[in-house]
């Protein structure tokens, strides 16, 4: 069979698995084999490319390609609204867009505006100021900034925001840390959290619990499916260079 032919029907078989698998009405079976090249095609346009814009994978690499093409649109774009409109939505998104540049004090001088006003109890601000403040270092601040948002707004504790606390205290405070990290990985349980837990216990000399929280990921990564290692990549990379750490340290502390 001639290469040309059996990648035409390599499309075909394709397009037809893509049509089971995604709930598509059966005729499209009966238009791809009956046709193959026109059947290939309106199939192409009318179902898969549509599908594919609105998919993870596209939207990621279509924002790839922009910063890369534009890496400053997203702070001139969220600049010009908030000159034009400087509602406190418009200034959280210019604080947003400030602290993914890594213009980090000036993204908390702006968390910081907006929670300086009538919004100070909102969650969702509140939640970037203190990420901000994380993020230039200012620890204890953004701890007790989460404890207070907890006591406010008890379900956020269940959240990534738990994530947050412990690793703000983890570099004010150790015996609270690992409270917090506990707590973390019962309320937040991803291989986000376990992954940081292990990071850090890792690096405080506690081997033992560091080499079996990273094991524990590693494990469930092997376990889970293609997709939830896509979306975990960069933990499970972040827990499998510390375990190399530790096989090249070698030793065992609790």
């Amino acid at each position: 069979m001639p290469l040309l032919a059996i990648i035409h029907m390599a499309i075909v078989v394709y397009f037809g698995v893509h049509a089971i698998r995604n709930g598509q009405p059966m005729y499209w079976l009966f238009i791809l084999f009956m046709a193959p090249g026109l059947g290939s095609l309106v199939y192409f346009f009318a179902i898969y490319l549509p599908g594919m814009r609105h998919s993870r994978v596209t939207r990621q690499a279509v924002g790839t390609v922009t910063k890369l093409v534009d890496p400053g649109r997203d702070l001139r774009e969220a600049q010009m609204a908030f000159d034009r409109t400087p509602t406190v939505d418009n200034r959280h998104a210019l604080a947003e867009a400030l602290l993914a540049r890594g213009r980090n004090d000036e993204a908390l001088a702006q968390f910081e505006a907006c929670v300086a006003g009538p919004y100070a109890k909102d969650i969702k601000l509140r939640r970037g100021l203190a990420r901000g403040q994380m993020a230039v270092g200012r620890h204890a601040d953004a701890a007790q900034t989460l404890e207070s948002l907890f006591a406010d707004a008890p379900d956020e504790a269940r959240g990534v925001a738990s994530l947050w606390l412990a690793q703000a205290l983890s570099r004010v405070d150790e015996d609270r840390a690992l409270a917090a990290f506990d707590r973390a990985c019962v309320l937040h349980g991803t291989t986000e959290t376990h992954t940081a837990y292990g990071v850090w216990l890792a690096q405080i000399g506690r081997t033992s619990a560091a080499r079996a929280m990273l094991e524990r990921v590693l494990h469930d990564a092997r376990m889970g499916t293609r997709h939830s290692r896509e979306l975990n990549r960069e933990a499970i990379d972040q827990a499998r260079a510390a375990m190399k750490t530790l096989d090249a340290q070698g030793g065992s502390t609790a």
